[in-house]
């Protein structure tokens, strides 16, 4: 088990000092106001409040903010809800009405905190391990844990403690990340929050704030871009999801923007990661073309905070295939609630959003289905979206007073 020494430095170290306007070259560090760079250019966007070629139906219910959807290799449908359970649900929707892993006296369960994130070890099920991460709470505050429990007789055995005593916010429960994700190359990719305390993402002996790479024991790889330090790339505020685009083998990452932090709002982003790079927050919102910082592909204003990002894979929906598909929350549906789909036409640069759709919203505050938050591609090639409607934060009473759910896109 690793714990690692958590400290916010009040400086930046001297290689991310020098941030670069666009029209001075002024240092800057991140003690200093948070630079407003430029808006990357936004592709035309369709809002589409019901698309006509897909039909939605609702493929199970009864559950309670739905973070995670995975497939196991047998086609069992794993769920984590955020209260702290893991749920199995068959081919045909019947949700198994025992848990397949039950944390809920341990868990910190507010605001983005709880059981998150969840992955099957590459070799899965021949290796049983299933990975989690979840926030719990002690007499010092709430930490984040990365976890694996081997299976059992179809069900959570022993727990295995990878990464201890993360960051979390105890007040509001904010910004813990939480999303798992393996990589082709066998390795768990991790994103963390920053807790709501923006320096601890330009710090390099701070796991906040990060995209971590580890092997499946929770050791750092021998190639990982700092020599004995498991973060992979950093500079990020709130990131809730994580997916390779096809073809191209790139890592797209979902960010959310600030609330506040020198009066700024929004910005929320979708950025293509670098390993060993630094990727703008608290230094910078928006895009200020300095060779220090990743620019964002895309910057939302107003505010579109994304849940999850998912490349479409399947063949049932070909028209959709290699197409990123993300949830976006927000508090209302003036916040625009909705199902982005973003295209990426342009062989020459096939990182750029060439147009956007923008489902189950009519483009005037009024969501369909409300908070949406987990997505999966299904083993039928159907897009699969968990809700998220019960996690405090939304304000519409149509949605809120009704369970948690998962539907099934597929073709009408």
């Amino acid at each position: 088990m690793k714990r690692w020494n958590f400290k916010i430095n009040k400086t930046i170290a001297t290689t991310m000092l020098s941030a670069l306007l666009t029209t001075t070259s002024m240092a800057v560090s991140a003690q200093d106001e948070i630079i407003r760079g430029e808006l990357p250019p936004m592709p035309e966007i369709t809002w589409i409040e019901s698309p006509d070629a897909y039909q939605v139906e609702e493929f199970a219910t009864d559950l309670q903010v739905v973070w995670s959807i995975k497939f196991a290799p047998d086609g069992r449908m794993f769920v984590t809800e955020r209260p702290g359970r893991v749920r199995i649900i068959s081919a045909d929707g019947v949700m198994d009405p025992q848990p397949w892993l039950s944390i809920e006296d341990r868990i910190f369960f507010q605001g983005e905190s709880g059981l998150t994130g969840l992955a099957f070890h590459p070799d899965y099920p021949s290796d049983p391990r299933v990975y989690v991460m979840y926030t719990y709470m002690t007499d010092d505050g709430p930490y984040n844990r990365i976890s694996y429990y081997t299976e059992d007789s179809g069900r959570a055995g022993a727990e295995t403690i990878l990464y201890d005593e993360l960051a979390a916010q105890e007040r509001g429960g904010s910004h813990s990340g939480g999303t798992l994700q393996f990589g082709d190359d066998g390795m768990l990719y991790v994103a963390t929050g920053d807790a709501f305390e923006r320096q601890r993402s330009d710090d390099l002996e701070d796991l906040a704030g990060a995209v971590l790479r580890i092997t499946p024991e929770g050791d750092v790889p021998a190639d990982n871009p700092w020599p004995g330090n498991p973060i992979w790339a950093h500079g990020m505020r709130n990131p809730h999801g994580l997916s390779w685009q096809p073809g191209t083998g790139n890592l797209f990452a979902g960010d959310h923007g600030p609330t506040g932090e020198d009066q700024l709002m929004a910005h929320d982003r979708i950025i293509v990661l670098e390993g060993g790079r630094h990727h703008g927050w608290p230094i910078m919102v928006g895009a200020i073309g300095s060779p220090d910082y990743v620019d964002p592909i895309l910057t939302f204003v107003p505010s579109s905070p994304p849940g999850d990002v998912m490349f479409y894979t399947g063949d049932l929906m070909p028209e959709l295939k290699n197409d990123l598909f993300v949830s976006v929350l927000g508090f209302q549906p003036q916040d625009r609630q909705n199902l982005m789909r973003i295209r990426f036409e342009d062989a020459a640069d096939p990182t750029r959003p060439t147009s956007m759709e923008r489902w189950f919203n009519d483009g005037e505050g009024n969501s369909v289905y409300g908070r949406l938050r987990a997505l999966a591609t299904g083993p039928d090639g159907a897009l699969y979206v968990g809700t998220s409607n019960h996690d405090g934060r939304q304000m519409t009473p149509e949605h809120r007073e009704r369970p948690d759910r998962i539907l099934r896109i597929t073709p009408r």
